[in-house]
């Protein structure tokens, strides 16, 4: 018997109980917190919810509930899959620990308020949620190294050679000095793994690529970038992915974000860049094409359970999609607390 089999059949059925696009919209409809909680408890999160309910309410049940919820998926996989077949899935959680890593470094240096980093965080790594909120109400950022040396946090070395620099960097470099850390000592350490694993070698691939293209389009759109930072571009990428270095360097080399995307004419990111230009000639920013690239791998990720239902595919897919529904639960529950129109909520939602 496979290393997948016992895991991905209860996944498999746990798939077919993720809410529906029409459960989702009638939450957005309820009128208050009670109202929203009566109805999600009539849904496969009702053991949390109740759980939840015995000592909080209001948004506060809500999020109590997102977090035990997680913190069961990481349980479940780590019973459900072992040895080899954990040692691959384990590589996605560990991604998503860099992801939150990296948002809450950056928000400590940008003084943003706690509740905002953590509603930013996502609820699918090996870092409990409890202690990811403990880092995100750090007063500094010195007070957050020392607080990510108590729990033993990965990237806390990378952090601690970077501090004198960390404050002077951008948003967007910040995350790319922790992802090439990612690929060049975790990834690189799988290889292996990821050769024998297509669907997990695309998503990491994917990743890369998406990462390196938005780097390219942010110095075409803006080179003083590289010249008021003394950067050298060829260190600017990860060393991964499918987009060639020199298709890179051609896009950063354009003096136009849209002739920069016709360098990339033929990829399968083409289509999706296109689709952003009219957003982006209307709002000048890069971020119409990060999001549809987000949601582009995301999209892809959400079909692995139909390509490979004997292999990675499975828990690769339903972390995906589960974690996008307890984001989506999340927007919707602040959504009612706040009093949206159930319009503009159902409007954001990204439903896969």
């Amino acid at each position: 018997m496979s290393t997948f089999d016992y895991g991905n059949t209860r996944l498999r059925a746990r798939l077919s109980r993720l809410l529906a696009k029409e459960t989702l919209e009638e939450l957005t409809r309820a009128d208050n917190m009670d109202g929203f909680l009566s109805l999600l408890i009539k849904t496969a999160y009702k053991p949390s919810v109740e759980k939840a309910l015995t000592y909080s309410n209001g948004i506060q049940t809500v999020h109590i509930c997102l977090e035990m919820e997680s913190e069961k998926v990481f349980s479940d996989y780590h019973k459900f899959y072992t040895d080899s077949a954990w040692d691959k899935i384990g590589l996605i959680f560990s991604f998503n620990d860099l992801q939150n890593i990296h948002t809450i470094v950056r928000g400590i240096l940008g003084n943003v308020a706690q509740p905002e980093i953590q509603d930013l965080l996502t609820r699918s790594g090996k870092i409990p949620f409890n202690i990811l909120r403990d880092l995100s109400m750090s007063r500094n950022f010195s007070d957050l190294i020392t607080k990510m040396i108590a729990f033993h946090i990965p990237y806390t070395d990378v952090l601690l050679r970077n501090q004198t620099m960390l404050p002077s960097l951008q948003g967007a470099q910040i995350e790319l000095m922790l992802e090439k850390n990612f690929y060049q000592n975790i990834i690189e350490e799988n290889a292996r793994i990821l050769d024998q694993t297509p669907p997990l070698k695309e998503y990491f691939s994917i990743h890369a690529d998406q990462e390196n293209i938005m780097c390219a389009l942010r110095v075409a759109k803006n080179p003083e970038i590289i010249t008021s930072n003394h950067l050298d571009i060829k260190d600017c990428f990860i060393n991964a992915g499918t987009i060639s270095r020199s298709m890179l360097m051609s896009i950063s080399e354009e003096k136009d974000v849209e002739k920069a995307i016709e360098r990339l004419k033929g990829t399968p990111y083409y289509a999706c860049l296109q689709a952003g230009l009219d957003e982006y000639s209307r709002t000048g920013l890069l971020t119409e094409f990060e999001e549809r690239l987000r949601k582009m791998l995301l999209k892809r990720a959400a079909e692995y359970p139909i390509e490979d239902p004997l292999g990675v595919g499975v828990p690769i897919g339903f972390l995906v999609r589960k974690t996008n529904e307890m984001q989506n639960l999340w927007w919707i529950a602040k959504g009612v607390q706040l009093g949206f129109d159930s319009a503009d909520v159902i409007e954001h939602l990204e439903v896969l």
